[in-house]
């Protein structure tokens, strides 16, 4: 399992052009968590890092299919 560190948190979020409230409530938490997350006050526990990693999957798999990389067969 990925070791989310807060700037890996925060890179998420900003590579994804994401407001602070958006990610929180994608993730299920406050705004305030998100902000002690993405400062290294808290550290996500194993709960949260699998999500943040089911995110990270979701994200990366759109990417793929919003680029439309012929590389790819249908099945």
């Amino acid at each position: 399992m990925k070791d989310w560190l807060p700037e890996d948190i925060k890179a998420f979020r900003k590579r994804h052009n994401l407001y602070q409230r958006e990610f929180a409530e994608l993730l299920g938490v406050t705004r305030e968590y998100l902000v002690y997350l993405e400062r290294g006050v808290k550290k996500p526990g194993k709960t949260l890092k699998l999500f943040l990693e089911c995110l990270e999957r979701e994200f990366k798999r759109k990417e793929v299919k919003k680029r439309g990389d012929g590389n790819l067969q249908k099945r």
